[in-house]
């Protein structure tokens, strides 16, 4: 169970490294993504994505951990 956590949580925070990259490219090249959220409220930003990587990735190591010590 633990090296499939690991597997899910490293290619989440994979992805989500990836889309936080494509948003801030976008930003910093004065693009405005499509708004994504719910209409009249906060745009998701770049920033959730970056605390969603750092979130799985940290997961994938907790997981690789636990299953190095059986």
């Amino acid at each position: 169970m633990e090296k499939q956590l690991s597997a899910l949580g490293y290619w989440l925070g994979v992805i989500s490294t990836v889309f936080a990259l494509i948003l801030r490219a976008c930003t910093a090249m004065n693009m405005i993504p499509p708004h994504m959220g719910v209409p009249g409220g906060l745009a998701i930003s770049y920033m959730s994505f970056v605390h969603g990587a750092v979130l799985f990735f940290l997961l994938a190591i907790a997981s690789w951990c636990r299953t190095a010590k059986s």
